[in-house]
């Protein structure tokens, strides 16, 4: 069982957790910060440390989709020169390891090796030079995403895609990456991509209340599918998000599995958040307990992908999902489909 200890602050910002594993090997600490608390890839990490009981404390900070925390965060890390930086997500990754345009080979923690996970375009965002390797001697990190290829020919297998509708905030910057690798993908895929952006408030986050007439608006322009690749404001709202779009009769495809199992989303072709968060453990564990040297470890990724289909939403839209498809996929509210 998880031991959890809170320590006296450094900061004036959230209390100090520890996950404990007892050891009598020297034990080494990992500052982990997160976007929007310990979610499923945070849980898996833990999991992984504890279920294989390595000597590893596991400082917590949760940035909680506020960017203004992550200076002191940075500063706070370089004081307690912690064996491991571990973040979590495009913004938390970029402020705290800084992109290779303004550090070049180093970065923002100096010697402190950094590991990141759930970074929809790593090379894109220029924390690291290619997706095989850092480039960069304390950087290494995972790979999660589900290139946009395979996603729209997941769909295809399902439906006709000519148009996809995007939708996301500008503030994000893993949103707008996404969107344009997938409008570089438009000739050689044959479709075009319609893009709405939320009106944003003075604090840079989307004003309330816009799915509605976002949908209405990809509704008259004809598109086939709403695609979310990356945006932690949609997942955030999906409930919202996916309903908004059955009121317009668009399905939604997603890269978020969870958007599909805990939503009203159609498809989703993604990497287990869960996994990924024990793969990035697996990581740190060479670094760690190993003593390679980040930038000299690939760039790790999981060698399969999930797709998950809402047979709920199938039946609400007339989409059921052809025979090909059923063999792959896993399917949820099935029940609930039937009992209607």
């Amino acid at each position: 069982m998880r031991t959890l200890i809170t320590l006296p602050l450094l900061t004036l910002l959230s209390g100090l957790t520890y996950s404990s594993i007892a050891s009598s090997e020297e034990r080494k600490t990992i500052y982990m910060t997160v976007w929007r608390g310990c979610e499923e890839a945070c849980q898996g990490f833990h999991d992984y440390v504890e279920t294989n009981k390595l000597p590893i404390d596991i400082v917590l900070r949760n940035v909680d989709r506020d960017k203004s925390k992550l200076p002191t965060f940075l500063d706070e890390a370089k004081q307690l020169k912690p064996d491991l930086v571990v973040t979590w997500g495009t913004s938390v990754s970029k402020a705290m390891i800084g992109s290779l345009e303004d550090y070049g080979n180093e970065t923002k923690l100096g010697e402190i090796p950094v590991l990141f996970m759930i970074v929809a375009d790593p090379v894109g965002a220029g924390i690291i030079k290619d997706s095989t390797y850092s480039g960069r001697p304390t950087v290494t990190g995972i790979r999660n995403r589900i290139e946009e290829e395979v996603q729209i020919r997941a769909m295809r297998e399902y439906f006709p895609v000519s148009t996809i509708g995007v939708v996301y905030s500008s503030a994000e910057l893993n949103s707008a990456l996404n969107t344009e690798k997938l409008q570089t993908l438009e000739e050689k895929m044959q479709f075009k991509t319609i893009v709405e952006t939320y009106e944003l408030g003075d604090d840079d986050k989307p004003l309330p209340n816009q799915f509605e007439q976002k949908m209405q608006s990809l509704s008259e322009k004809g598109v086939d599918v709403v695609y979310v690749g990356s945006s932690s404001y949609n997942l955030s709202n999906r409930d919202a998000f996916t309903s908004a779009a059955l009121k317009h009769n668009l399905p939604v495809a997603s890269a978020y599995d969870s958007m599909v199992t805990e939503s009203d989303a159609l498809i989703s072709v993604s990497n287990k958040y869960y996994r990924v968060g024990q793969l990035a453990a697996n990581q740190a564990k060479k670094v760690l307990l190993e003593n390679i040297e980040p930038g000299q470890l690939p760039i790790a990724e999981l060698q399969s992908y999930s797709i998950t289909i809402n047979m709920d939403v199938a039946r609400q839209m007339s989409l059921y999902p052809p025979i090909q498809l059923l063999r792959f996929a896993e399917l949820v509210n099935v029940d609930k489909s039937r009992s209607e």
